[in-house]
């Protein structure tokens, strides 16, 4: 069982990205962009469906601090079904995520992005900093949000 764990782990790892890929992307209201346009030199990133609790339960700790910071994006990758837009949207609009020039919600039709990061289970949360992935974390558990601020405040330190 460990050696089943360790290669895994491995598989997972190679098959990560380690930097953004500029992929062109779709946001929510049905604009095109690509996804390094949409980065500031530190960015929060992460994969997250309307149906995953702890991906809601995430997005919704974040929200109580990003908007402390000028200087850091928020993309939220949603990994719902295509034909699920206008679920996904009154889902942003009850929730009264602040969509703006720094937080945004990219659909992912086509699970391209996805597949290139290796999202699966969702929530997968990353920080970014010039585009280079500095941390990475799967799940969400109450008390990870600490963490995530911490590496945001030092980071805009540096």
């Amino acid at each position: 069982m460990k050696k089943i764990i360790i290669f895994f782990l491995l598989f997972q790892n190679l098959f990560s990205q380690d930097s953004l890929p500029n992929f062109s992307v779709k946001l929510l209201n049905n604009q095109s962009s690509n996804l390094v346009s949409l980065t500031n030199e530190i960015s929060l990133i992460s994969f997250w469906a309307t149906w995953c609790l702890p991906c809601i339960k995430e997005i919704d700790k974040i929200n109580t601090f990003v908007k402390d910071y000028d200087n850091l994006s928020v993309i939220l990758i949603n990994t719902d079904k295509a034909g699920e837009i206008a679920k996904v949207k009154r889902f942003v609009k009850t929730k009264r995520y602040p969509l703006d020039n720094n937080y945004h919600i990219i659909m992912d039709y086509n699970q391209k992005l996805s597949r290139s990061f290796n999202a699966q289970p969702i929530p997968l949360t990353l920080i970014t900093k010039n585009n280079r992935i500095i941390f990475r974390k799967r799940g969400f558990n109450v008390g990870d949000e600490i963490e995530i601020k911490n590496i945001i405040e030092q980071e805009i330190v540096e």
